[in-house]
């Protein structure tokens, strides 16, 4: 029998129970600094963290653990979130917690409008006003994505790490970049994993992790006999089977690996925060003070951060110093140790807006804001985003685990930039561009599901259109105008096509046709009728599908580009922002690229290979220090 949600959770209270060491340490520091005098106010730190999602999670902990007697700040706008979590350990009940409880950023998109690449005699509309949601909670959007860990590829909590290609594509704008090479990346994605695939081959060892911190497993339901007839289905199409998306090659058809453990979320914040937490020492009169030194993490929560301080003695030198925030009704102001560092961890929309509230950023944006300009750079620009759209579909009754609705099932491959459906070349080509998410449906998961189904989360993993965001007013409680560009490029529009033709066909295959008895519920054809696997329906009437159904797959990227100054970058290889010191920028907003999947894993990546650039940096601009400790 399949379980709707509502018993889904209350299946769960007894794994919730054993959450109590986590809840504990989120409960302590839900602003009770004041109370616990773990640091005074307004007192200085060797770092502050501007948000507590994936990159400022992973950073927390490494640097705590990698310099000695350090404490560190980290602001976060979002809760610790206690009564979410119920919802937000489960892999099927993520998407509520956005609609329960204030976790969410809620962003929407600008309108846009464009001539139709089908029929360019139309002037069509980009869906108006696309929600937008980014995690404002402890662990940001880890805590709140779809769990599918692919280094090149991530929906729902995929690990999907991306292709070599497009990091060595990264390494190749200059000598200095050579640290950010797919081999060195590799590194840090195997620091970070914990992979729990039993009696793996050694192939698989050379390429995965199995000591880090953030669990790694196989899609752990096994495998729904509906997920076993979609990859039979794909297999009569010529898509070749790949047991290892993080393995050589990325295309194909196969079980998908995800940020989870024996069935709940692996956050960052399980993972990296947690263990970030529980270090905490006191030395007694350490400080000229006399009042000693804590070293440890001191989580803000609630804490929205206004702008950077900059040191108004040496203003041609645009030295950070500190940043103000607000928190508890207040303005307060936290500031840096000497040759300590300001590391603004965000996310792709709130770093930017950081950046130019506190004066870099755009010249022209800025003064139509009336704020100073310090730094004029291309801050927001250079927006990418994974658009996808959801084709969902009946299917006869099969069993489903009560947890489930999460991911199982990926297909990689490259989509046909003519919109036609792709041939068997195009499934054995070794850079591909899309990726489909093949998840089982239990009633009332999806409107007008009555019983069971599929659904398949079509994805665009190589955009070609770019984006910007821009500010919308000098108030940093002001939304930033976000213009996603999707589709701007005809060839995106067309690839989505060629998709949502394929998505079909796999419906049309057998077993999934036969045995599954999968029906399409969501394909209408000119006259508004449902077309019910019909052939006779237009690229006009699927474009204008793709327009009305795209959403964006919670991967932003790219508004704040680690590249050469003088090629749009706004970061340099060290991830420091150019014309100012102590300040850097660390989350996936840093990515020149955009990797071929989805981005948390990529992000946790960033960040691990930053803490060893700030390390190496702190231990040799405190030598002195260093020595005597």
């Amino acid at each position: 029998m399949s379980q709707k949600v509502p018993s889904i959770i209350e299946k769960n209270k007894e794994d919730l129970k054993k959450d109590a060491k986590i809840r504990e340490l989120w409960m302590k520091n839900i602003c009770d600094h004041d109370k616990h005098a773990k640091f005074k106010i307004e007192e200085t730190y060797d770092f502050i963290i501007v948000g507590a999602g994936t990159a400022g999670c992973v950073l927390a902990r490494e640097l705590i653990h990698g310099i000695p007697n350090i404490n560190i700040l980290v602001l976060e706008a979002g809760g610790p979130n206690v009564h979410a979590n119920g919802l937000i350990s489960l892999p099927c009940t993520w998407v509520q917690a956005y609609k329960l409880y204030d976790c969410d950023w809620g962003y929407v998109t600008q309108e846009q409008k464009m001539k139709s690449h089908v029929n360019p005699t139309k002037e069509v509309t980009v869906k108006k006003g696309i929600p937008y949601p980014r995690g404002k909670v402890w662990g940001g959007c880890s805590s709140l994505n779809g769990m599918v860990y692919m280094q090149v590829s991530q929906i729902y909590l995929f690990v999907m790490r991306g292709q070599a290609k497009q990091y060595n594509d990264w390494a190749a704008q200059g000598p200095e970049y050579k640290i950010w090479d797919w081999d060195h990346c590799l590194e840090a994605f195997k620091a970070l994993e914990n992979n729990s695939r039993e009696n793996p081959d050694e192939k698989f060892k050379q390429l995965h992790g199995f000591n880090g911190l953030l669990h790694v497993q196989d899609s752990q339901n096994g495998i729904y006999d509906i997920m076993s007839g979609l990859i039979d289905a794909a297999k009569n199409l010529g898509i070749p089977y790949n047991d290892d998306f993080n393995g050589e090659r990325q295309n194909g058809v196969g079980r998908i690996q995800s940020t989870n453990e024996k069935g709940k979320r692996c956050s960052l914040v399980d993972s990296y925060l947690r263990d970030a937490l529980e270090k905490v020492e006191f030395h007694t009169g350490s400080e000229p003070n006399g009042f000693g030194k804590v070293v440890a993490v001191d989580v803000r929560s609630y804490a929205h951060v206004l702008e950077i301080i900059w040191d108004e003695a040496n203003k041609k030198e645009n030295i950070a110093i500190g940043v103000r925030y607000f928190c508890n009704g207040n303005v307060r102001e936290a500031f840096i140790a000497p040759k300590g560092e300001v590391i603004i961890c965000g996310g792709a929309i709130n770093s930017p807006q950081i950046l130019m509230l506190s004066g870099v950023g755009p010249k022209e944006n800025l003064e139509a804001n009336n704020i100073k300009v310090r730094k004029e750079l291309p801050v927001g620009r250079n927006l990418l985003d994974h658009p996808g759209f959801i084709f969902a579909a009946k299917s006869a009754p099969y069993k489903i685990h009560h947890w489930s609705s999460g991911a199982e099932i990926g297909l990689i491959y490259k989509a046909n930039i003519e919109g036609k459906i792709p041939c068997k070349e195009d499934f054995f080509d070794e850079n591909p561009d899309f990726q489909i998410v093949a998840v089982p449906l239990a009633p009332g998961v999806v409107d007008g599901l009555d019983g069971n189904g599929i659904m398949l989360w079509s994805i665009l993993n190589i955009p070609s259109s770019v984006g910007y965001l821009e500010l919308n007013s000098n108030n940093p409680f002001d939304q930033p105008r976000i213009h996603l560009n999707y589709f701007e490029k005809s060839d995106d529009l067309y690839r989505m096509i060629s998709s949502l033709k394929l998505c079909r066909e796999i419906f049309k295959q057998p077993p999934m046709s036969t045995i599954y008895n999968v029906k399409e519920m969501g394909i209408n054809d000119k006259f508004g009728q449902w077309n019910d696997n019909g052939d006779d329906i237009s690229d006009e009437d699927l474009e204008k599908f793709v327009l009305e159904k795209s959403i964006s797959m919670l991967h932003t990227s790219g508004t704040v580009k680690m590249a050469p100054e003088s090629k749009g970058g706004v970061v340099n290889h060290r991830l420091q922002v150019y014309g100012t010191k102590n300040l850097r920028v660390v989350d996936a907003s840093i990515f020149p690229y955009i990797p071929s999947g989805n981005t948390n894993a990529p992000t946790a990546m960033a960040a691990w290979k930053a803490s060893r650039l700030i390390i190496e940096d702190y231990t040799r601009n405190n030598k002195d220090f260093m020595r005597n400790n």
